[in-house]
């Protein structure tokens, strides 16, 4: 955001000017870009019967982690190959959910809920003893929230060799706000460019082929 940065690109040359301006325009660009389904944001979170949460018997919701945004796939190892439990929509949900405990065993969907006061995977049978002994391990992929940046010392959670991409978007953002139509439409083209960058590493994918 400073002088060297996006000051630069907009025509600041006083490192006062507007300060709080440039950062909230680079935080908007950093989180339009690093929001996307790229790999930088995944992560795996593991449920056995010593995590917390922990897998019990004849229980099918469990709460997800506190980092969590969106959804990639639910699955487990039985034998060493990957059987999918795939996150679906909710009436689709509700064709296959048994949620009575004698209805407990493994599970073949799953959806995302909210309490109210965090996010949830809900299965569609709870899950049975013998799930638990015999598999032991239900993981889950997500997407994690991209952090807002506060301090100078703070930096994206973009891969370094995308982290320039940053500046062109933010530029155009501040531009916008300034009511600098004409600095704004120059700068389109280098921040279309620069969005065009990073999309490609957008993940299409949810852990399971798609059809077009």
């Amino acid at each position: 955001y400073g002088l060297d940065g996006l000051g630069w690109l907009v025509g600041i040359r006083d490192a006062t000017t507007d300060l709080n301006g440039r950062k909230n325009a680079v935080n908007w660009a950093n989180v339009q870009l690093a929001g996307i389904k790229g790999y930088w944001r995944r992560r795996s979170s593991d449920y056995t019967s010593s995590s917390s949460p922990a897998l019990t018997a004849n229980t099918r919701v469990y709460n997800v982690p506190s980092d969590y945004n969106d959804s990639y796939r639910v699955y487990y190892r039985s034998s060493g190959i990957v059987h999918d439990v795939p996150i679906v929509g909710d009436e689709e949900w509700l064709e296959s959910s048994a949620t009575r405990t004698s209805d407990a065993g493994y599970p073949t969907k799953a959806r995302m809920i909210h309490n109210g006061t965090t996010f949830r995977i809900e299965l569609n049978v709870p899950l049975s003893q013998t799930f638990i002994d015999q598999i032991g391990t239900l993981t889950f992929e997500y997407g994690v929230i991209v952090p807002q940046m506060s301090a100078d010392t703070d930096t994206s959670i973009l891969p370094i060799d995308l982290r320039p991409n940053i500046l062109p978007v933010a530029a155009w953002w501040y531009a916008l706000t300034q009511g600098d139509h004409n600095l704004a439409n120059q700068l389109k083209p280098e921040a279309e460019r620069a969005r065009a960058n990073v999309l490609r590493y957008d993940l299409t994918r949810t852990g399971r082929p798609r059809q077009l």
